[in-house]
């Protein structure tokens, strides 16, 4: 996931995974994306191959599901068309937003993405999934730690 989890902050979203499923090696969508997305797994997975990727975008906007979106939207809209034939020909495309749980008692997290994002990702091909992770441990205090 890369963003560390903690409890004490309560339910909170963690981040944003694009996650693509196909019969063919999704390698050339990675490599078009380059810098502007961070791959978690590109290879063979079951009887086929997935691509996860996570938005490489400023520090300051990694908390912002919408413009999250917006960044994994504007890559896959502007694909060359060889490459949105590899997207449109996969088995399963998906914008997978992952949230970290709260205990009992903290405050609700609401994030929102407004109907044009909703559009446009129905417009890829793209499902939506909601991954809720229980919350972290506390961390011991720094005089506890090993090391």
């Amino acid at each position: 996931m890369g963003v560390a989890m903690t409890a004490a902050a309560g339910p909170h979203f963690i981040n944003l995974d694009l996650e693509f499923d196909s019969a063919v090696d999704p390698a050339p969508l990675a490599r078009h994306f380059g810098e502007r997305v961070c791959v978690l797994y590109c290879g063979a997975a079951g009887s086929g191959f997935r691509l996860v990727l996570e938005a490489e975008i400023d520090y300051a906007a990694r908390g912002d599901v919408q413009r999250l979106t917006v960044h994994f939207l504007r890559l896959l809209e502007t694909l060359p068309p060889a490459l949105r034939a590899l997207w449109d020909q996969g088995r399963s495309r998906v914008f997978d937003y992952g949230f970290e749980g709260g205990a009992a008692g903290t405050a609700v997290c609401m994030r929102q993405l407004d109907v044009d994002c909703l559009r446009r990702i129905a417009t890829l091909g793209a499902g939506l999934h909601i991954t809720v992770y229980p919350p972290s441990p506390p961390a011991p205090p720094a005089n506890q730690r090993e090391g």
